[in-house]
């Protein structure tokens, strides 16, 4: 099932554009805020519900951005408290983005270096052993024991 067409930014009036962008803006940013608070609460695997309305509002939100960075007349005629609201609002929202992209790179850096230390244990426990034969030659041997990986996570 398809979602209804979107009107153009050039369709609506200064107002409805202004309304528009400031919906998305709110939804966005309720987004974000629960995304950030699963992170916080280290729900990371909860986080992938979330991506599909993420995604769909933050495009969205650029296109009608853009679509007044070129035309500046699209909410030149819009109520100067409905501007004000919407200023507010992306304020905001420059805010929690601002803490959401610090928290998803704290989150990040802690996978990394998981991922890291545990290749690291997998490749040592490869790693062949050198030592001298019964003739004092160089021998090695490779040592094909598997390491045993568990992840604990709360679902």
């Amino acid at each position: 099932m398809n979602a209804p067409s979107r009107l153009s930014a050039a369709d609506l009036s200064p107002s409805e554009l202004v309304e528009r962008v400031l919906l998305v803006s709110t939804q966005l940013l309720d987004v974000i805020g629960r995304e950030t608070e699963m992170l916080e609460t280290q729900q990371l695997l909860k986080i992938v519900e979330l991506q599909d309305e993420k995604i769909r509002l933050a495009n969205e939100y650029a296109m009608d951005i853009q679509a007044i960075s070129r035309r500046k007349e699209l909410i030149d005629r819009a109520p100067a408290e409905k501007i004000a609201r919407l200023k507010t609002a992306m304020a905001k929202l420059e805010v929690a983005l601002v803490r959401n992209r610090n928290m998803l790179g704290a989150a990040k850096s802690v996978s990394e270096r998981i991922l890291k230390s545990v290749a690291d244990t997998v490749n040592e426990h490869k790693a062949p052993t050198l030592g001298y034969g019964r003739d004092a030659a160089m021998t090695s041997r490779a040592d094909h024991r598997s390491a045993a990986i568990a992840l604990d996570s709360l679902v």
